[in-house]
């Protein structure tokens, strides 16, 4: 996964094109660069680490006055095979574009290598063409992709923005006062308006379209019919939760999650919390993204919600490390327990999901550890049956064994396995659809084995 970003303005390119970068760090913390071009060049700056280890007092000479084109990437994906952008040069044009996507490849063909054939076999019928026909050619493929086109012979650039027809993962643009800036996440914008910008419209890009914006004003240009599909798990873990996607604001999808665990698993009473607070009761949060969450658990409850776990937030994503042993120790270095929060407690701690179990089950032991009495593991999502038909590979999920069972079945039965946890408690798919609020437009293929581009008959 990528945080993308692409900006078309003519004052303080250095600044903006970094403030904005760094809104889109939380996509992705392996690697980050950025492209900038002018009338006659386009530069590339990348390397391995986050935003603030890749960049350096250097960059404002990077950036040259005349500047005012920039894309950029921060990425959470293996780098061993070379760091994007992705460059195309032919006597006409200079290209740079950077996605953030995937489409089935053949041995040894990544997207990018797709995606830059197919541009290039119709780069004589014009930059804007050639991009609608690969995207047209490649209907099984999702991205969110930024591009700068240089024009060679008119000696002048333009900013190229484009979404699949299924939207699966977000993409945000602002106009302003001669600026367009786009990026994965509607927060960075809100940033940058936060820091004084000024922008007069501002949305989702629609699926299945071309935005451009050169001297020639900004263009909005429909390639192919929106078949909306976004990923659910945006709302569930990957966006901010300060984010708006598809008009859904994550931080109240993920409370509405909460309140449906609530509700589908009876815990007020539970709890005993349908006759007032519980003293014995701890609701805590897995930070960051089981905030939300637990805000909502703790609203449906009446019940207040504390903090007992504190992240180191300098080792990463733990949940995607393939050696389990490895796994496990980055996550016991990850978490540390606020004791006097759990202590002598029954902890209701909540998360966005379980994949291997590996952290869930750490963090229990953790818990156990601190002096909790009890632990209920409550997760916002569904049980995982299926990896994500962009990573085909077959990794151990703590649910898939139990698939066909309900949601309390399963969960009883991934607790068994997890011995630090008393409870799994997991919310449905009908729930999940219920609280994102855009029912027939979400692609749930890892809890449903649906997948969005396998047309229906």
């Amino acid at each position: 996964m990528k945080g993308v970003i692409g900006l078309y303005t003519i004052e303080n390119v250095a600044r903006k094109s970094l403030y904005t970068l760094y809104g889109v760090q939380h996509r992705g913390q392996e690697s980050s660069g950025i492209v900038a071009a002018g009338d006659r060049s386009i530069r590339v700056w990348n390397g391995s680490g986050l935003v603030s280890r890749v960049f350096d007092e250097h960059y404002n000479s990077f950036i040259h006055p005349e500047d005012y084109v920039v894309i950029g990437f921060a990425s959470g994906e293996n780098t061993s095979k070379g760091l994007p952008p992705c460059l195309i040069e032919t006597n006409k044009y200079r290209i740079a574009f950077v996605l953030d996507g995937f489409i089935p490849s053949s041995l040894g063909e990544s997207f990018e290598d797709k995606f830059s054939i197919e541009l290039t076999k119709h780069l004589n019928e014009g930059a804007i063409e050639a991009f609608s026909k690969a995207m047209c050619s490649l209907k099984n493929a999702y991205f969110s992709l930024v591009a700068i086109v240089n024009d060679r012979e008119a000696e002048k650039s333009f900013l190229l923005v484009a979404r699949d027809q299924r939207g699966v993962r977000p993409l945000h643009f602002a106009v302003g006062l001669d600026q367009l800036v786009v990026a994965s996440e509607s927060s960075t914008v809100d940033v940058l308006e936060g820091m004084g910008e000024v922008f007069t419209d501002r949305r989702d890009v629609t699926p299945g379209t071309i935005l451009t914006m050169g001297d020639d004003g900004i263009h909005e240009i429909s390639v192919l019919t929106p078949n909306p599909a976004t990923c659910v798990f945006e709302w569930v873990y990957f966006a901010r939760p300060d984010s708006i996607i598809d008009g859904q604001s994550v931080h109240q999808v993920r409370k509405r999650l909460g309140h449906t665990l609530v509700e589908t698993h009876k815990l007020q009473k539970v709890y005993g919390t349908d006759k007032g607070p519980n003293n014995d009761l701890s609701v805590i949060p897995v930070p960051d993204s089981g905030r939300s969450v637990t805000s909502g658990v703790a609203e449906a409850l009446g019940q207040p919600a504390d903090e007992g776990i504190i992240k180191n937030a300098y080792l990463g994503r733990t949940y995607i490390i393939d050696d389990p042993q490895f796994r496990k120790i980055a996550s016991d270095l990850k978490h540390n327990v606020i004791r006097s929060t759990v202590k002598g407690k029954y902890v209701a701690i909540c998360d966005d999901s379980i994949v291997r179990g590996t952290v869930s089950e750490s963090v229990a032991k953790s818990l156990r550890k601190a002096g909790a009495t009890h632990v209920d593991f409550l997760v916002s999502y569904a049980p995982i049956f299926y990896p994500c038909f962009s990573d085909p590979l077959d990794k151990p999920l703590a649910a898939k064994p139990f698939k066909g069972k309900d949601v309390e079945e399963i969960g009883r039965l991934v607790s068994v396995g997890l011995p630090s946890i008393d409870n799994v408690l997991y919310n449905t798919p009908e729930n999940i659809v219920k609280a994102v609020g855009l029912p027939g437009k979400v692609c749930m293929y890892c809890i449903t084995g649906i997948d969005p581009f396998v047309e229906e008959k």
